[in-house]
């Protein structure tokens, strides 16, 4: 039996009004009303017990460390997704790469193709594509290829550089 369940996500900003632009765009949660306009938004069902995300006015940015948790955000095709995150104020913290990397963990096939962004306060979180078993394949046949660029290449994930 669990210890309870999961209630929503509650991330810091230090404008709630950027934060809702930039969140409802990459989750597609809308924005809903709230009785503390000056201290959080909510994002998701306007039941207050069932928000799926919290925004929280902080007075101090975030600083230089890396996030203790984070958000993972389910895509279809991540440079596209980097594409729009960064059109809405977002920034990648690290490029798209495939997990696990092949001969990283000996017997592990490669499950996802994944990025780390940074929401406009420097909050992270992934985007997240599972691949195909076709896509895995392509990657662990790729014997000759040693970076991220190469494995998301061969399973067609993005065009090779050259």
């Amino acid at each position: 039996m669990p210890v309870g369940s999961l209630r929503c996500v509650v991330i810091n900003v230090t404008d709630l009004s950027r934060a809702e632009s930039f969140w409802s765009e990459v989750t597609g949660l809308r924005v809903i009303g709230s009785n503390y306009t000056d201290r959080f938004s909510y994002l998701g069902h306007t039941d207050s017990r069932t928000h799926e995300m919290i925004l929280q006015l902080v007075r101090e940015p975030k600083g230089e460390e890396a996030n203790r948790c984070h958000i993972d955000i389910t895509v279809d095709a991540i440079d596209r997704a980097i594409k729009q995150v960064v059109a809405i104020g977002g920034l990648v913290k690290k490029e798209p790469s495939i997990y696990p990397r092949p001969g990283s963990f000996p017997g592990r096939r490669p499950v996802i193709d994944w990025a780390v962004m940074m929401d406009p306060f420097g909050n992270e979180f992934c985007l997240v594509s599972e691949l195909s078993d076709e896509e895995k394949s392509a990657v662990e046949a790729a014997t000759a290829a040693t970076t991220d660029q190469a494995w998301r290449a061969a399973a067609g994930r993005t065009r090779p550089r050259g």
